[in-house]
């Protein structure tokens, strides 16, 4: 009997263990020589989504993707918060945001959603308002997008983002780029 206990006492402390989810990203997460990171935030509040991959793609030098993925190493939060770490530097373009296998796509020009990721430098790809539009039983969803950045949204992500990667390899990065701001 002791043994049944005990052995409902490990799995209920493992399953425990596995709902938890992490507060912060990979603390074991460097910055990779002759990289850059870019991060934003799409705005959902106003609808039952959820960002589960923010998609960025190079645009110069041009590189081929398959399919619509973008970078994978996309890091996203469902209230749609995400950094992308270790990109080769280069002309990058926000294309949209996956919610589960559905994607949003902005749909206004490229060189509206443009960032430049250099190297040992973090970035800011911009922040956008999601003003979804229910379908109906034979209509999609429809959504569109307005850019709303401004320099206190820039600040409160990066002190977010400082937050996150705190203890990683970007973090020295993160803390220039609020100091070069002026934001403390």
């Amino acid at each position: 009997m002791k043994s049944v206990r005990s052995c409902v006492i490990f799995l209920a402390t493992v399953l425990l263990a596995l709902a938890v989810p992490p507060s912060s990203a990979d603390q074991t997460l460097e910055a990779e020589p002759g990289t850059g990171l870019a991060f934003g935030a799409f705005d959902i509040t106003e609808s039952d989504l959820a960002v589960t991959h923010v998609v960025l793609m190079r645009i110069k030098p041009t590189k081929m993707y398959m399919g619509s993925s973008g970078e994978k190493a996309t890091v996203t939060y469902t209230n749609g918060e995400f950094f992308s770490p270790n990109l080769s530097p280069g002309v990058y373009a926000v294309m949209g945001f996956f919610s589960g296998n559905k994607f949003f796509a902005l749909e206004k020009s490229l060189k509206a959603n443009t960032l430049q990721v250099e190297p040992g430098r973090v970035t800011y790809a911009g922040s956008y308002k999601l003003t979804l539009e229910k379908g109906g039983l034979f209509r999609q969803d429809k959504g569109s997008f307005a850019r709303i950045d401004t320099a206190d949204a820039e600040t409160q992500l990066l002190h977010w983002l400082a937050k996150e990667l705190g203890a990683t390899g970007w973090a020295s990065s993160v803390n220039a780029s609020l100091h070069k701001d002026g934001s403390q």
